[in-house]
């Protein structure tokens, strides 16, 4: 069978998916298929499945690679946070003992700009060997992760990091990973699916009217877990109006202007929508609108903005 090289730069999606918050059963299956299939030929008529499979991907993984020996620190680190993370699973033991050279793939991929956070972490493991609590804080690696912040949609996700960074809470930092559920309804099954094997403490955000959503969650949670329920409402009316009208006419300095009468709604997302409707705007995306939003308040914002708002107590119950 012809092996074909894997280019230096597809070593970064290689050692994304080979870290990420997944079981290694999962994520080195899904690594070594993708290698197979793209760096191999003649796979229709030879498919290899099991140990040959495992064999042929680390053979190209292998011949792609300059000669440089393995920092086997990295391995072992690895190893040690999958029980950290994950619960007991054979097949992840048979994956994290394979001979991985974290170090040569770390050299063929080079330097990078934007590259994902468990990349980066790698890499300042590579190079440095000392407690790994100090490295994250350092660096702001995020890795390890320490506690998983689960919300709704795309909002919370987008703007949570810049608001909390107001308050000089940095959650890379402190090992807070951010998962956005896709939704209110998605939320409990998310949790129930990623508990399965996760035994790192989630903090689960959600909307005042998914009491039905808190309920199932309840049904299955964990001493190490908690639920905040907003008592604004979403998660939007965490945000003072202010800030909100001067975002809105930042992001639209040509057009006409927002006043403070326009949010007479008690609910933020309906003011909105009904803003960009008046105002030809277009329509109102509440993941589109979460970033010129975030924009906004990384420039111009302070803590003060927020004072009277309900972001103490979350914070205090996340910390």
């Amino acid at each position: 069978m012809k092996l074909k090289k894997i280019p230096p730069e597809y070593f970064i999606k290689i050692l994304d998916h080979l870290t990420r918050l997944t079981p290694a059963s999962v994520r080195f299956r899904r690594v070594f298929d993708d290698i197979v299939n793209k760096f191999s030929s003649d796979t229709s008529r030879f498919r290899p499945e099991g140990d040959e499979k495992i064999s042929l991907a680390l053979e190209i993984i292998n011949s792609s690679l300059p000669e440089i020996k393995s920092n086997e620190s990295i391995s072992y680190t690895i190893k040690k946070l999958e029980d950290e993370y994950f619960y007991k699973d054979e097949i992840s033991d048979k994956y994290l003992n394979l001979p991985i050279n974290y170090s040569a793939m770390l050299d063929a991929a080079g330097e990078c700009d934007n590259l994902p956070k468990n990349v980066m972490w790698l890499k300042h493991l590579n190079k440095f060997d000392f407690d790994l609590n100090i490295l994250r804080e350092k660096y702001s690696l995020l890795y390890p992760v320490k506690k998983i912040l689960l919300c709704e949609g795309k909002t919370e996700d987008n703007l949570l990091n810049s608001i909390f960074s107001l308050f000089n809470i940095n959650l890379d930092k402190m090992g807070i990973m951010v998962i956005a559920a896709g939704g209110k309804n998605q939320v409990a099954r998310k949790y129930y699916e990623m508990t399965e094997y996760l035994k790192i403490p989630f903090f689960i955000l959600l909307d005042k009217d998914a009491l039905q959503t808190k309920k199932i969650i309840e049904n299955k949670l964990r001493m190490q877990d908690k639920i905040y329920i907003l008592n604004c409402g979403e998660f939007e009316d965490l945000i003072p109006h202010d800030i909100l009208k001067n975002a809105i006419n930042y992001s639209h300095i040509y057009e006409q202007n927002c006043s403070d009468n326009d949010f007479s709604d008690s609910q933020n997302s309906h003011s909105l929508d009904l803003i960009y409707k008046k105002y030809g705007f277009g329509e109102f995306k509440k993941g589109h609108f979460s970033l010129l939003l975030k924009e906004y308040i990384e420039k111009y914002c302070t803590k003060e903005d927020f004072v009277n708002s309900e972001l103490a107590d979350i914070i205090n119950d996340l910390i």
